[in-house]
């Protein structure tokens, strides 16, 4: 089936970036940059590098609508209401990925494109793992990746389940949230916006830390249809306090690596 775009977009997606070893090549010139490491990339050569990642960017554009497409197909055969979202990571996005990941290659990245479903409950969410992972399994006819951090959630407290598939020989990464779990992603990047702390990622003071992955206990056990009790309403007071004071929290250590959700 041919999927029409608007001719804006459809001028990006079909923007050439040669091949996927340009890709690789592209991403090593901007984490050499980034890093300041030998040999230093020459402007001309980073500005290249740039214009070879945003053309391959753009390339997921289509992929990514035709996976919200099979995203919504499945919410509507399984009868079940979420919040849907799509989006192209953005380039300032990859780089700072290409910057944590020293080992990451550019050209396997898994999330350029992605889509996330945010369903009433967690029986929603298995409904639609196994809806969404079949029908892509008659597509590409083989099973897709799935990394479950719900029954496994992230050392952060991060709780969700991934899934990466392929559409139109591109991969994208399909997230399923319930409303607790997306709540608790929401209240992560707002406190990242806030202090200027890369939370998300595992920097800034342990106490935080620690706060953040009894919130998500707590919302794991949470009825939705129980008012907050007094840990959790405690928890929120203090992890909003945390946001209004951006500038002292940043002065406090030890920063964290490695516990970020991508």
């Amino acid at each position: 089936m041919r999927i029409s775009l608007p001719v804006h977009m459809a001028r990006r997606v079909f923007a050439s970036f040669g091949s996927l070893g340009d890709v690789r090549r592209a991403g090593g010139v901007l984490r050499r940059a980034l890093l300041a490491q030998d040999p230093v990339p020459t402007v001309e050569e980073v500005r290249h590098a740039r214009q070879a990642v945003e053309a391959y960017r753009s390339a997921h554009a289509a992929p990514l609508h035709a996976a919200y497409m099979g995203l919504r197909s499945c919410l509507s055969t399984e009868g079940l209401n979420a919040d849907l979202s799509r989006r192209l990571k953005r380039l300032p996005t990859i780089e700072d990925k290409l910057r944590r990941l020293p080992r990451m290659d550019l050209s396997s990245m898994q999330d350029v494109g992605g889509c996330r479903a945010v369903l009433d409950s967690q029986e929603g969410v298995a409904r639609m793992v196994s809806r969404f992972r079949a029908n892509s399994l008659r597509r590409n006819g083989q099973p897709d990746k799935i990394r479950d951090y719900v029954s496994q959630p992230l050392v952060s407290g991060y709780r969700a389940v991934h899934i990466y598939t392929r559409y139109h020989g591109r991969r994208i990464e399909v997230q399923l949230r319930t409303r607790e779990q997306d709540s608790w992603a929401k209240i992560v990047e707002d406190l990242t916006s806030r202090t200027g702390i890369d939370i998300k990622n595992g920097d800034g003071p342990e106490d935080v830390h620690v706060l953040l992955r009894r919130l998500s206990e707590l919302l794991s056990m949470t009825d939705p249809l129980r008012p907050p009790d007094d840990e959790l309403q405690d928890i929120l007071t203090r992890l909003a306090t945390v946001s209004l004071f951006g500038d002292a929290v940043r002065s406090i250590g030890p920063v964290r690596q490695g516990l970020g959700q991508d």
